[in-house]
């Protein structure tokens, strides 16, 4: 099963994105996936410019010439996509939006309907429809805040999100190999992160339980918002 990956954080590899997308594909491979991360930030992919030549002129292909068409491929090929993103704003980043936005060629331009529900099909119709599973931290705490995004990607994926790790608190996520008393605290925590993985590739979905310790803060709020406005100060 291929497994593709998108890290949309401007901070690549060193972001705290990654410290959670690491374990979970950790899981992945764990059940013999294949594999592959790609870092929008080393990537070359332009604004969509909204010309429609994609469905028009030169349908399936996009006018501008850059790194997306060979992640289109990629994405065509893949059996699950990560989308992988800090939250900006209550959304995805720039970056991320970007790379979302020219994804448009893999569709077709008609409008069709689908249980009271309107959208463009895809081109290229997959025996096996491809999943999609969304990660994402905030340096807040509260679970509230990614109410927007998952909303986004539950309509992206016309209802079929196979998986969610939303990750409040997420300021500490690179200090954690740091400190061992962090250490000690998120064994729990990473530990599900790297059953989601296998989970979605052995079950299709994320277990309950699993669920459950994914969206439960492993830091006392107050204790958080204390250490995290001391390091601003």
């Amino acid at each position: 099963m291929k497994i593709l990956a998108i890290n949309g954080s401007p901070r690549g590899k060193y972001g705290n994105t990654e410290v959670l997308l690491d374990k979970f594909i950790d899981g992945c491979k764990s059940e013999g996936a294949d594999t592959e991360v790609i870092y929008l930030k080393d990537k070359n992919i332009n604004h969509c410019q909204g010309c429609f030549c994609c469905w028009t002129k030169t349908p399936g292909s996009c006018v501008i010439k850059d790194d997306m068409e060979e992640l289109l491929t990629k994405v065509s090929e893949a059996d699950v996509i990560v989308y992988a993103t800090p939250l900006y704003y209550f959304t995805v980043t720039g970056i991320m939006k970007d790379f979302m936005d020219r994804m448009l060629p893999l569709n077709l331009g008609e409008i069709v309907e689908n249980d009271k529900s309107y959208s463009h099909p895809r081109r290229i119709k997959k025996t096996t429809p491809t999943k999609t599973v969304l990660i994402s931290n905030s340096g807040f705490p509260g679970n509230y805040n990614f109410s927007g995004l998952a909303e986004t990607f539950k309509v992206l994926t016309k209802g079929n999100l196979a998986g969610t790790i939303l990750c409040s608190q997420g300021g500490v996520l690179q200090g954690i190999n740091k400190s061992e008393a962090l250490t000690e605290l998120y064994k729990p925590y990473f530990s599900a992160l790297e059953d989601a993985g296998k989970e979605i590739l052995t079950l299709g979905y994320i277990k309950t339980e699993t669920q459950k310790i994914l969206d439960t803060n492993v830091i006392p709020s107050e204790i958080y918002i204390e250490n995290a406005n001391k390091n601003w100060r």
